[in-house]
């Protein structure tokens, strides 16, 4: 990826709450640039899958800007663009994983891996090869143990190599040192990498930034 088509995430005065007495996301800035992983720790409830899920498009945020910036092939706010372009950027830009794979549980997991990451069989199958679960490739998605659902998924984001990627606690169902080194990969090809993770999380190893998630808001100790 060159310069003139850098990813990056922008997000400024993120807020997100699901009652009025529940505010999860209050103010979050973060930003995420072609080329590295920015890193947001924190304690279980601390928001961390609520944050991933707004940058992604799931949760439409109740106020602040999450944009993507497509390097010459302009930008994308989501807070400000209807479902047809968040679907768009969600299918052709962003590598997501929140521990869900969505597929018709009659579906073979090779069959999910290729259509979620839009890529060739044999690719699919090296990438599960890659986390211990090829011997699943024929095994209908319905069929799979949750703890294999959630490592197929994992697989699939990562495989997609989109120029936006975007993890919720990948390091759950992952080998800590295989995970590093594919996350390293996908960040030195140019892509802009955001993750979350516990508070003694193994990516902070290979993190350009990282930041708590405390109280609703990221302070960030390293960028």
């Amino acid at each position: 990826m060159t310069a003139t088509t850098a990813a990056e995430i922008v997000v400024t005065g993120l807020c997100k709450r699901f009652a009025p007495r529940e505010t999860v996301l209050d103010g979050v800035q973060l930003t995420a640039r072609s080329g590295g992983l920015s890193l947001v720790l924190g304690e279980p409830g601390s928001g961390k899958s609520t944050l991933a899920r707004c940058l992604s498009g799931v949760y439409r945020p109740d106020a602040g800007d999450v944009t993507y910036r497509l390097g010459g092939r302009g930008e994308v706010t989501l807070t400000a663009s209807d479902a047809r372009t968040v679907a768009w950027l969600r299918t052709h830009h962003i590598a997501s994983f929140d521990g869900h794979l969505a597929a018709a549980p009659r579906l073979s997991v090779g069959a999910a891996a290729v259509r979620a990451a839009r890529c060739s069989r044999s690719s699919a199958i090296a990438a599960l090869r890659r986390f211990h679960v090829a011997h699943l490739v024929s095994v209908p998605i319905g069929r799979l143990r949750a703890s294999d659902r959630l490592t197929v998924a994992l697989a699939a984001a990562l495989l997609a190599e989109r120029p936006f990627v975007v993890l919720d606690e990948p390091e759950a169902c992952a080998d800590p040192q295989h995970l590093t080194r594919w996350l390293k990969r996908l960040a030195d090809g140019g892509a802009a990498v955001v993750a979350t993770g516990g508070v003694d999380s193994p990516l902070a190893s290979i993190a350009t930034a990282v930041g708590e998630l405390r109280r609703g808001r990221i302070e960030w100790h390293k960028r």
